[in-house]
């Protein structure tokens, strides 16, 4: 791995751990920096894809559920395309919610593609898939 490669890594890695304490803040427009413009989501709840303004309407809707904790995804790797100009995560997610009766869980893997801007790694694309929950 080259040492722009690895810079490129450590970025989108500290790009997906802002992202992770968005969404643990509530914190709509730190979620909103982060994602594309022309970001496009399949979630692990739906059969169809969400764009931004859509996805960032299903964060609110979840972050106004007293109940909802957290989302977070931890990165089992990430490639960096040779070119520099793209790269791909993959990892697991989870979601946290609190219940009268403890904790709820649902868990999964997903996939993200990252480009570069002017403003450092942003999220272009992402994929969910739920396994337990």
């Amino acid at each position: 791995m080259t040492d722009m490669s690895t810079q490129d890594e450590a970025a989108i890695r500290q790009a997906r751990s802002a992202f992770n304490e968005a969404l643990f803040r509530k914190d709509l427009p730190a979620i909103d920096a982060i994602l594309q413009d022309d970001y496009a989501v399949m979630p692990s709840f739906s059969a169809r894809c969400f764009d931004k303004s859509g996805i960032l309407g299903v964060y609110r809707n979840y972050f106004s559920d007293p109940g909802f904790v957290t989302f977070d995804r931890i990165a089992d790797s990430i490639i960096i395309g040779t070119d520099g100009k793209r790269a791909a995560e993959l990892g697991q997610w989870r979601g946290l919610w609190r219940t009268d009766s403890g904790e709820r869980e649902r868990t999964g893997i997903y996939h993200a593609a990252w480009l570069p801007s002017d403003l450092g790694w942003k999220l272009a694309r992402e994929s969910y898939v739920l396994l337990e929950g």
